[in-house]
Order: structure tokens, then sequence, then C-alpha cells
């Protein structure tokens, strides 16, 4: 299946209302010459941060990985699964 630019923004569009719905930041994907760019823009910008920076930047089927790994980190981060110490 051939990644689009439009696939990119529709699964960012995703996973900002579902996983990332109570995050103070989403994500977007730009298009920069012949790569694309992953960036974290928060949603309510504190003073002395930036408004976004960029996490990520490669072809459409990287990023399109880099999102999937994200939004998989993302649901073990929101359902508060820990491994290690309180593991037992």
């Amino acid at each position: 299946m051939k990644v689009t630019e439009r696939t990119l923004v529709d699964i960012c569009r995703r996973i900002n209302n579902e996983q990332l719905k109570n995050w103070d930041s989403g994500l977007k994907v730009e298009r920069r010459a012949e790569e694309y760019v992953v960036l974290r823009l928060y949603r309510k910008p504190l003073q002395g941060r930036p408004e976004s920076h960029e996490l990520f930047r490669g072809s459409s089927r990287e990023v399109k990985a880099y999102i999937d790994g994200f939004t998989n980190a993302a649901e073990f981060a929101n359902s508060g699964v820990t491994t290690g110490a309180n593991a037992c």
C-alpha cells in the first residue's frame, strides 16, 4: 500500500483525537522537499517553551512506522503499564 501525505495527516488526526486526546500536545506531519517531518505541537504553549519541535524526518513509510510506534507507546503510557520494580 502506498503511503500518501493524506494518509499520514489522517493518522495524525486519529491519534490526536484518541490516544493523545488528554495530552498537552499532538502530532502533525509536514512535507518538506522530498521528505516528511513529524512535529509535536503543544496545545497550550507555555512561556519559554517552543510551540512545537521536530520529532522525526524521513520517507512517507518511515514516518508512518514512526507514528505507529508513537501510537503504541502512547497507549502504554495512557494505560499506566509499568515494568521493572512495579511488575511484581
